[in-house]
């Protein structure tokens, strides 16, 4: 039996994980400007700083997805960065992003970074995106 891990959304966290939140958010951002000449001649798409609250959703067997929302960093058109105070071990997510006026627009995609900040307890994610859904 395969038990469902809990993840909780932003709207969740106590005060002082929101002001944690932000200062990794901030650290992430001063260090990508630092690294951004190198990581331009890397990355496939360019990546634009985008501080926003999107959801997620992990696809469940047999039932509904669990959906929850994170603080999103980046984004480009071949995927997205965000964080989260926990490690999420599934591969497979959903990514719902917010667009004022609208509904929002989901994409399907797979977690391929993956990188904790132990002293904070946040992760940092990547997702590459495999599929637009809507």
């Amino acid at each position: 039996m395969t038990t469902m891990a809990a993840y909780y959304s932003v709207e969740q966290y106590p005060e002082k994980l929101s002001r944690t939140a932000q200062r990794i958010l901030d650290t992430l951002d001063r260090g990508e400007s630092r690294l951004h000449d190198h990581y331009s001649q890397v990355r496939g798409h360019q990546r634009t700083t985008c501080r926003k609250v999107i959801n997620v959703r992990i696809p469940q067997i047999g039932g509904p997805p669990q959906s929850f929302s994170v603080y999103m960093r980046d984004v480009s058109s071949g995927g997205a960065g965000f964080i989260y105070p926990g490690h999420i071990p599934e591969e497979k997510v959903m990514i719902g992003i917010p667009i004022p006026g609208r509904d929002d627009t989901w994409f399907e995609g797979k977690i391929v970074r993956r990188k904790e900040y132990i002293q904070e307890g946040f992760w940092d994610y990547g997702v590459k995106f495999t599929d637009r859904l809507t």
